[in-house]
């Protein structure tokens, strides 16, 4: 029995179907901000590019992997002065696991030099908010004055606290209890320090000229990056109380 010839009718209905179809795929990834499609301004062939999406996405078999990292990338903060400081938080806060468990544990030397890195960390970040962050947020912002007074009345007691306990770990018995409740009390008051920082100070620069904001960033980028030699050769102390 011979088989009829294709219906051209019909394959062209299919083909606009499909047209159809991917075109909404495409307008559904575009609104996630995945592709570029119909809406927005694209270099080249639009179907192309996005076939060249689909594939990158969909025949690594990591599809999962590639929509969080969209994901993660779109909660970004568009602000790159507040990115970079928030993100120096963090860091920070990893090395105070990393002293609380040596702390928990008793381990003077991994303590010692957990501690001794966060006391240099904090100094380089308290440098850049001091000399470049602080002076153009109390110029816009008078009305944060207070804030920011009691921000630097924090910064003091982080430094003096850490000094005092990287040079007590250089004892030969050094006090576990009292080592661990000062700590503890450096990362209570650092959450909330760096939680009013996040909320108030740090989306003042929002409100700068572009040209402020650009030197902004590039002033506090070279303070955080100016790190002592030695912060990955070994401990760092601070000077003697």
């Amino acid at each position: 029995m011979s088989m009829s010839p294709p219906d051209p009718l019909l394959a062209l209905a299919l083909a606009v179907v499909a047209l159809a179809l991917l075109d909404r795929l495409g307008l559904w990834m575009e609104a996630r901000g995945w592709i570029y499609w119909r809406r927005r301004r694209a270099r080249g062939s639009t179907l192309g590019s996005a076939f060249l999406e689909l594939q990158k996405i969909f025949e690594s078999g990591k599809a999962e992997h590639v929509l969080a990292a969209k994901h993660e990338t779109a909660k970004e903060s568009p602000d790159p002065i507040a990115g970079h400081l928030a993100k120096d938080h963090a860091e920070i806060d990893a090395l105070g696991r990393e002293a609380r468990a040596a702390l928990d544990r008793s381990l003077q030397a991994e303590a010692h030099h957990a501690l001794d890195r966060i006391w240099m960390r904090l100094a380089v970040h308290i440098r850049a908010e001091h000399k470049a962050l602080f002076p153009a947020v109390a110029e816009a912002r008078p009305d944060l004055a207070g804030t920011l007074q009691t921000l630097r009345e924090d910064h003091d007691f982080f430094m003096a606290t850490l000094a005092a306990l990287v040079n007590a770990l250089k004892g030969t018995e050094p006090d576990w209890t009292a080592a661990r409740s000062g700590f503890e009390a450096v990362q209570r008051r650092l959450a909330a320090h760096n939680a009013l920082e996040e909320e108030r100070v740090y989306s003042v620069a929002d409100g700068l000229t572009e040209a402020q904001r650009r030197q902004l960033a590039g002033d506090i980028s070279r303070e955080l990056a100016t790190l002592p030699t030695r912060y990955d050769e070994g401990p760092l102390s601070p000077p003697e109380p």
